[in-house]
């Protein structure tokens, strides 16, 4: 029936949030002639609706389908899966997460190594159908079997000249691994013509928040950082026309309603003619956007008309990857402004907000030149009564060593020199497990995890009432802010205890996604019955 299927999970568990890469890539292929299914929710997939709905969707002319390791869980070489950087061991691990599902999820089967038989089925459906791995954990799930294909970076230009292939429009013949455009730059499509556009068979409610995309790739180049698209400066030639965008966003609310959006740009602030663009499309619109996002602190520091700016765009919620306060350290990694100025910065951000924005911010313990004094010092900042932060995580550093399991990663400049900056693997297999030799006492990734442990900052986050997240389960109280935020904090926290989120996620994409995706895809089924029969009876 469909020439593509692909399957993927939600990014923010136990909420109701859509996947993004694989909704960007069916646009793409849609465009270019390739019908295609997007299943959403891995993680609420058992084993029997997988099975219903691959028995309508797999035809003849079926060529590929593909699944998304993005979101699942890492899985390392003698770890148990985990939703997190490896080595977080103060975190739960994977059996928290999915501990309320059934254990025959699509997702579980990945983890546990029992996908077999789901793959099975799709070669017993079709066998010249190609199974294809893709999205940003692929080397981790490379073991699975009967992976025909595995498509390395941004998909766009390399899965059409696969689909090419396999439909005998071209004669290219490729191996199984498959990354001879990571950054789809390939001239025969343009990034800023692009729209992500969902479908009926995607079943979007207007309480949903929907991933965009507004420009790709980041001018900077932190040390630590894998993204594959960093340190580009012509950040304009990779942000989207304004005429595309402003379509995107009214499609998006005279088919669906929603308004509310995870910007995923790396960086969503780094540049002024981005905030312009957003602000005549938005301002040109007769409906008003929410929406969560990156921003780079030290931008906001040199831009302080940036701060109202993004309050009357619409931010409600960013996260800010501060790392660290520590002078040599933020050298270091490429964020060398001073912390003076950029707390001065977070305080001006929190006076103009106000309540109306939830700030989010990162730090990473293990940094090279940074004492447990210093982060010591960070966490008591963040106690503090008037802190601006309303949330923080501290967490160790990730570092990827040499070794056959990264080969296909995308490692930062610590990852492929991890030398220069003082660090060093006692056991080439536990290419995760770093130790360094600085002038610090942070010698390894086991006592920055137990740093982590102890300063555990969950004790200074602040409520946030009615998050996007929470909204996407259809909950009458917890989706609704404004409701909430009349709510003392001991009520809202009773309310929280009150709701199982797990049961909840998946109660609610069982019934408004997965069943009546089924009945849609029934309903065309008898359709194309109907015809057919309609066809032969006049021959």
């Amino acid at each position: 029936m469909f020439d593509v299927i692909l399957f993927t999970d939600t990014p923010e568990y136990a909420s109701k949030t859509r996947g993004y890469g694989c909704h960007r890539l069916a646009s793409h292929l849609r465009e270019r002639g390739y019908s295609c299914l997007v299943i959403d929710f891995s993680s609420a997939l058992n084993y029997k609706y997988y099975i219903e709905i691959l028995d309508m969707a797999i035809g003849e002319n079926t060529l590929a389908i593909g699944f998304s390791t993005t979101w699942l869980p890492y899985k390392l070489p003698g770890m148990s899966a985990q939703v997190v950087d490896p080595g977080r061991s103060y975190i739960d691990e994977g059996e928290r997460i999915f501990r309320h599902q059934d254990r025959d999820s699509l997702v579980q089967s990945f983890i546990l190594n029992r996908a077999d038989p789901w793959l099975e089925f799709i070669k017993a459906k079709n066998p010249k159908t190609k199974i294809i791995l893709g999205g940003t954990k692929v080397d981790m799930y490379l073991d699975q079997p009967y992976i025909d294909h595995v498509i390395i970076g941004y998909s766009e230009t390399m899965m059409i000249d696969l689909l090419d292939s396999l439909s005998k429009k071209t004669r290219r013949i490729f191996n199984k691994i498959i990354d001879h455009d990571q950054k789809a730059k390939d001239p025969v499509w343009d990034f800023r013509e692009s729209k992500t556009l969902y479908t009926d068979l995607d079943f979007i409610k207007p309480n949903e928040t929907l991933a965009l995309e507004i420009g790709r790739g980041c001018r900077f180049k932190c040390t630590f950082c894998s993204y594959p698209m960093i340190g580009q400066k012509n950040t304009v030639d990779y942000l989207k026309r304004e005429e595309v965008l402003k379509e995107e966003l009214i499609e998006n609310y005279e088919k669906w309603g929603v308004t509310q959006y995870y910007i995923i740009d790396d960086t969503f602030n780094d540049s002024q003619e981005k905030l312009d663009m957003l602000k005549r499309i938005l301002d040109s619109l007769s409906f008003k956007i929410q929406f969560w996002c990156y921003l780079r602190l030290d931008l906001l520091a040199t831009h302080l008309d940036h701060i109202p700016l993004l309050l009357d765009l619409g931010l409600e919620q960013c996260y800010i990857g501060i790392e660290t306060f520590h002078p040599k350290a933020s050298k270091t990694i490429g964020k060398g402004m001073s912390a003076e100025r950029r707390k001065e910065t977070l305080y001006k951000c929190k006076e103009v907000w106000g309540d109306n924005v939830h700030i989010q911010a990162g730090f990473m313990i293990g940094l090279p030149h940074e004492p447990a004094s210093s982060i010591k010092e960070t966490a008591d900042w963040l106690r503090a009564p008037d802190c601006p932060i309303d949330e923080a995580w501290m967490f160790p550093l990730s570092i990827a060593g040499d070794h056959e399991s990264t080969k296909y990663m995308y490692k930062s400049d610590m990852d492929k020199n991890y030398q220069n900056y003082g660090y060093y693997f006692k056991d080439p297999n536990l290419f995760w497990v770093w130790s360094k030799d600085d002038d610090t006492d942070i010698p390894n990734l086991e006592a920055a995890d137990a740093i982590a442990a102890k300063v555990n900052l969950d004790d200074s986050n602040k409520l946030w009432k009615g998050d996007f997240y929470k909204s996407t389960l259809g909950h009458p109280i917890l989706g609704n802010r404004k409701l909430t935020m009349t709510m003392t904090d001991d009520e809202y926290k009773n309310l929280v205890g009150s709701v199982d989120r797990y049961e909840l996620y998946i109660k609610t994409v069982t019934e408004d996604y997965i069943k009546p995706l089924i009945q849609k895809l029934k309903s065309k089924q008898r359709s194309r019955r109907i015809i057919s029969r309609y066809q032969q009876s006049k021959k």
